[in-house]
């Protein structure tokens, strides 16, 4: 289970789209939109820049998200990365409804896994993506791995996105294997993939990898971008 992660209409609309088709062309199975956020705190230096220069343009949260239903997606599945204010902004049900059938799923950073059931109980739909961290707790694996969500995203490293993570430690492979000791679902490494080697050794202990860092990085060249996305295959 593949997967690239895009900042949406960054630099502009038309390079987004051209990123978004080559990471399509390339045979990947999911892609992870980002919703430009003033405060992500979830981001390291990279996306961060490239979020705060997005906005600094005049790319607007809502504009991503009316694109949604315009993207050539063909056989791979949408999800969206962004905030609980986007959300609480555009309207918890009402997001639910506009796109429950675009999007697989939903990841939301700066919200627990305990707290997805705020969402749920207020007719979201949509499933949200849970985390797990080299740090959680056997109780908070077994809760992760019952909630909604077609994977968990196992986060290979401390911080911030754009660190280094060595992907062959013991450390890495033993808490995946714990991790699937408890659920059926597929484990999604992010958070320090930065070429195809570092993919590789993702799909040798895990079920999937998402590239964000590295890959935007590029994404102002769309002809570098597109050789990227390709040489991570």
């Amino acid at each position: 289970m593949r997967g690239i992660y895009i900042i949406g209409n960054y630099p502009d609309k038309d390079s987004f789209i051209k990123c978004f088709d080559a990471v399509i062309s390339a045979g990947y199975e999911f892609v992870e939109i980002g919703v430009p956020f003033s405060e992500p705190v979830a981001d390291g230096p990279v996306i961060a820049s490239a979020v705060q220069e997005a906005l600094s343009t005049g790319v607007k949260a809502a504009d991503v998200l009316a694109g949604l239903k315009k993207l050539n997606k063909k056989n791979a599945k949408l999800y969206i990365m962004t905030y609980a204010n986007i959300i609480y902004n555009y309207g918890i049900k009402k997001f639910s409804d506009d796109f429950s059938n675009v999007l697989s799923g939903l990841i939301i950073p700066d919200v627990p896994n305990p707290l997805h059931s705020y969402f749920y109980d207020r007719g979201f739909e949509i499933p949200i993506i849970p985390f797990v961290t080299p740090e959680s707790r056997e109780e908070d694996i077994k809760k992760a791995a019952g909630l909604k969500g077609d994977f968990i995203y196992f986060i290979g490293i401390r911080g911030t996105t754009g660190g280094s993570v060595e992907l062959s430690s013991p450390e890495i492979s033993d808490r995946i294997k714990q991790i699937k000791g408890f659920t059926d679902k597929k484990i999604v490494m992010g958070f320090g993939i930065k070429d195809k080697t570092d993919a590789d050794k993702a799909l040798s202990v895990a079920d999937g990898f998402v590239v964000g860092t590295a890959a935007v990085k590029h994404q102002k060249n769309t002809s570098k971008y597109t050789d990227f996305v390709n040489s991570l295959i």
